[in-house]
């Protein structure tokens, strides 16, 4: 049996910046840091904030993506047939 032991000193530890840019990873910070950077609280928002976000932002909707049914039927006798 071999033991690797590794020092955690040695590993390189990310650079925590003030303001949160589109290459942050937010899987890799703190909470308390990503509570910090989104604004919140393990309480959740306030109801002012909820209320400033949802007219800055929009309601939170997922796109229904609509397929027309005739292309999905022709698409099936795409391909080799036999």
């Amino acid at each position: 049996m071999v033991m690797i032991t590794v020092r955690t000193d040695d590993i390189p530890q990310p650079k925590l910046s003030s303001t949160l840019t589109a290459h942050d990873d937010l899987k890799m910070l703190p909470l308390r840091e990503v509570e910090k950077r989104l604004g919140s609280s393990p309480e959740g928002l306030s109801q002012t904030a909820a209320a400033t976000r949802l007219t800055q932002y929009g309601p939170i909707e997922i796109a229904e993506k609509k397929t027309n049914t005739l292309l999905k039927f022709l698409s099936y006798f795409r391909g080799p047939h036999p």
